[in-house]
């Protein structure tokens, strides 16, 4: 390309333009006056992102000198097949119980691949390269449970938990970065996104006002009227990693070599508990007989403060330590401090404040207070 009789018609050719039929079909009918199914068919697509499409003629021109993940502008639209059946039924009058299961399937997922034995100068030299290519593709499969309770005695619920397993061949288009020199790998393996149990509770207890208030009164005052506490509790089985075999030293965080097989350890469970309290309230009364309302809150998240780990080192499955200090190349580097027990201390300490990222846990407690008003 960097020859002057270059010719690009005998190395580029125009896009096909993709023509993409996505039916979605819904049905829902009724068994009986308390119970009810429901199914869905849905397509959907996505374009691939600009970083994978995007190859300006520089990149052609320099090709030979940076062969490493080169953009394809020929990649197709990655595909999501989506299949759902459910049932409705209720248990009484003030409750109901959903159960559906779920089938989710993703086509011409985008991955690296390398692209060898392939003449690439004018001295035909064998060569390779880095490019992407829609060779990937998941599964989702997964169980819904829903209860759902209508306020009664001031109280109201709900309970969902799901059971899945997403397996592919790549968690997302760089995933495979380093693999691709051992072709095209079709193994499957647990997703990066993969959550296989997740439980969500939600419970709202308040009182009603007007005619209606049936809570305790402060001095004659119904202080509880159209006030209300709302709790949210979820328990997720976190997403899994794959163990490395050696650490390595700061800034990096995954280590050298795999342990076990891909993504095939987890990280900790997370619990999560947040509530809200609230309170409605009138501000005015108009001529016409509207009213201005106002609604003063308070709102704390992670509630019982803990420290739920989002991410941890690949080597030693800790959310605050590499384990670099204790591997043999870490100690070959506190050995050369010699007798100077300052410096060693001093450089052990520096180095844990290093290991110490924010990003590996959840937010602490937070605390909101505020109004909203309405006219």
């Amino acid at each position: 390309i960097q020859f002057d009789d270059f010719n690009p018609d005998e190395s580029f050719e125009d896009y096909t333009p993709q023509l993409n039929i996505l039916p979605r079909i819904s049905i829902s009918f009724p068994i009986s006056d308390e119970a009810n199914f429901f199914a869905h068919y849905d397509v959907r697509v996505q374009r691939p992102s600009f970083n994978q499409t995007a190859a300006s003629p520089l990149h052609y021109y320099y090709f030979l000198r940076n062969a490493n993940n080169i953009a394809n502008p020929n990649l197709k639209p990655q595909t999501t097949v989506d299949y759902e059946v459910g049932f409705k039924q209720k248990i009484s009058n003030s409750a109901a119980i959903t159960l559906s299961a779920y089938y989710k399937e993703q086509r011409n997922m985008i991955q690296l691949r390398t692209i060898k034995n392939l003449p690439l100068s004018e001295n035909n030299i064998v060569s390779q390269y880095t490019t992407y290519d829609n060779i990937d593709f998941g599964t989702t499969k997964g169980f819904t449970f829903q209860l759902d309770m209508r306020r009664k005695n001031n109280l109201q619920g709900t309970v969902n938990y799901t059971l899945a397993f997403a397996d592919g061949t790549g968690s997302d288009a760089n995933s495979a970065s380093g693999l691709t020199q051992n072709e095209v790998i079709r193994t499957l393996s647990p997703l990066s996104f993969d959550e296989r149990h997740n439980l969500n509770v939600i419970l709202d207890y308040r009182y009603a006002g007007g005619n209606k208030y049936d809570g305790p009164t402060i001095f004659g005052s119904d202080i509880f009227a159209n006030a209300g506490i709302n709790i949210q509790t979820n328990v997720v089985s976190v997403r899994p990693y794959t163990r490395s075999v050696d650490p390595t030293p700061l800034p990096q965080i995954n280590g050298d070599g795999i342990r076990g097989t891909l993504n095939g350890s987890r990280k900790p469970w997370i619990v999560s508990l947040d509530g809200r309290l609230d309170k409605q309230f009138d501000l005015t009364k108009k001529a016409d007989g509207r009213r201005g309302l106002g609604l003063k809150y308070l709102r704390v998240t992670n509630i019982l403060n803990q420290a739920n780990v989002l991410n941890v080192f690949d080597a030693t499955g800790s959310p605050d330590d590499d384990g670099f200090l204790n591997f043999s190349e870490g100690r070959v580097r506190l050995a050369d401090f010699g007798d100077d027990e300052r410096a060693r201390q001093s450089y052990i300490d520096a180095y844990r404040w290093g290991v110490l990222r924010p990003g590996f846990f959840t937010q602490p407690r937070r605390i909101f207070i505020g109004t909203r008003f309405t006219f």
